[in-house]
């Protein structure tokens, strides 16, 4: 019997179980949205958006204007306005901006999403022409306040690394007088030796 014929079937069984057991091992974990994790740059991130909104939605809900009102007021959430030179996802920020305010507001106010106002709209209209039948009539509301949020940022790099400082101010303006209740900022810094490419 030739031995190359028993051993090279050995060799590629071989080959295949090392492949195997390198396979088996996982090259990505899973880590807290609202921690700083292993892989992190000087950019804005997640857990600086976490950190921001929960500290504004507990300054917002400490305010007389919300704190005594005689019922939860209601407050529309503008869309993040970015002047950093940081590319990010506004929606994304704006979510989870909302997300966390609504998370964090105890039941003390209420927000006004308008994302499918225009689909509301289209369905009342069908109603109405009897198109559709049931549901009601529409009866949307308006809101109190409009709460903004806007990124500001600097960097600066040199031959020792990067520095990129930001802040995330927030205001909250009166609907009927335009009258500005609130303003707060969050204000982030961070040094490193590379910059990590956002996407």
């Amino acid at each position: 019997m030739n031995p190359m014929k028993s051993i090279f079937p050995v060799g590629v069984l071989a080959g295949v179980v090392v492949l195997a057991g390198c396979s088996s091992q996982p090259n990505v974990r899973y880590v807290d949205p609202n921690s700083q994790g292993a892989i992190a740059g000087t950019g804005i991130e997640s857990q600086d958006v976490n950190a921001a909104a929960a500290q504004a939605a507990q300054s917002i809900i400490n305010l007389p204007q919300i704190a005594q009102a005689s019922k939860p007021p209601i407050i529309i959430i503008d869309k993040v306005l970015n002047k950093s030179s940081s590319p990010i996802d506004t929606s994304l920020y704006t979510s989870i901006l909302r997300d966390s305010l609504l998370n964090n507001s105890g039941g003390r106010v209420r927000f006004i999403d308008r994302s499918a106002a225009e689909m509301n709209t289209k369905e009342q209209e069908m109603n109405s022409e009897g198109v559709v039948h049931g549901g009601g009539g529409r009866a949307a509301l308006s809101y109190d306040y409009v709460l903004t949020a806007e990124l500001q940022g600097i960097g600066m790099a040199n031959s020792q690394g990067q520095s990129d400082y930001f802040r995330i101010s927030f205001k909250l303006i009166d609907r009927r007088t335009d009258l500005l209740l609130w303003t707060n900022a969050y204000q982030i810094k961070k040094e490193g030796a590379e910059s990590a490419v956002y996407r």
